[in-house]
């Protein structure tokens, strides 16, 4: 799929690290799974994979640390 943003690259799988920050706590994703475009570097990720995303952040962020990471993992459920 052609970049919506630049016009310039076409969309292609990726894998990348993802950072959530609240009330002065740090959450890190590692491997989630996005297109980007190789011309303008815009990154995509689908709705379930923000659904997921999003629930996952909410564990770490919610566990106490400062700061929390965790793989990205294709058969783990949110």
């Amino acid at each position: 799929m052609r970049c919506e943003v630049c016009d310039n690259g076409e969309r292609i799988p990726a894998r990348r690290a993802r950072l959530a920050e609240r009330d002065g706590r740090t959450a890190l994703v590692l491997g989630v799974p996005v297109e980007i475009c190789p011309a303008c570097g815009q990154v995509w990720l689908t709705m379930d994979v923000a659904k997921r995303l999003d629930a996952l952040f909410d564990r770490l962020l919610a566990s106490g640390a400062e700061t929390a990471q965790i793989h990205w993992v294709e058969s783990q459920a949110a």
